[in-house]
């Protein structure tokens, strides 16, 4: 967001009271005492974070787990969501969400999938996003998207009570944007929680009805 791939984390630091943009996997960043605009950042941690797949999941339900496969449930061997943070466009998320045809798929394979992690760095107040277009097909990018929060432990970041939904909307992703590219910034509604997990889900897909087998990008 960014973090998935979500390029940059914007986070408000209380304690010296101005914004700070973190690109989510240099470690540098950048401090300004205005809102908006801002510029992006350079990435605060690295790209080992433990991130979680998950299909047949909507904001305030819980987690259904993907595993590694192909088929109902599955999320591509090699094609992770962990790929998401990998600083990397030439790397991809692919989820078969509830299609076990890989080929041909259907109108809906790509609903309600996604992922979520635990930050390394602690509770961080989420502002904006980016994500980034895989290297090909452009009826399996994102379309509209959720974001979720929560400070619960891990044991409890599997129930949807655990999450609170911060937004709902357009994934910054344009119709026939070019492949391997970032999207445009997203700003979430005003927000003054700073939280230790996220969680992100795909509503819709590009594909306006056609069959798809997946849905998939890059950050």
């Amino acid at each position: 967001m960014m973090i998935p791939n979500f390029e940059n984390f914007v986070v408000f630091d209380k304690k010296v009271e101005k914004l700070r943009v973190y690109d989510y996997f240099s470690g540098e960043l950048i401090q300004t005492n205005t809102l908006r605009p801002v510029s992006p950042g350079q990435v605060l941690t690295s790209n080992n974070e433990t991130v979680y797949g998950v299909w047949n999941t909507t904001a305030g339900s819980d987690s259904n787990p993907a595993s590694n496969g192909t088929g109902i449930g599955k999320h591509f061997p090699g094609q992770g969501p962990y790929t998401v943070f990998d600083k990397n466009t030439n790397t991809k998320y692919v989820n078969f969400g509830n299609c076990n045809n890989i080929t041909t798929g259907s109108p809906d394979c790509a609903q309600n999938t996604g992922f979520y992690l635990t930050l390394q760095r602690g509770a961080s107040l989420l502002v904006a996003f980016r994500l980034a277009t895989a290297n090909s097909y452009l009826l399996r990018d994102p379309l509209t998207i959720t974001i979720e929060g929560s400070n619960k432990n891990s044991t409890e970041l599997t129930r949807g009570l655990s999450w609170t939904l911060l937004y709902r909307g357009s994934s910054g992703i344009s119709i026939n944007q070019t492949r391997s590219t970032y999207g445009s910034m997203q700003w979430l509604p005003k927000n003054s929680e700073s939280y230790a997990s996220y969680r992100f889900l795909v509503n819709l897909a590009m594909n306006n009805g056609a069959n798809i087998p997946s849905i998939q990008y890059s950050e």
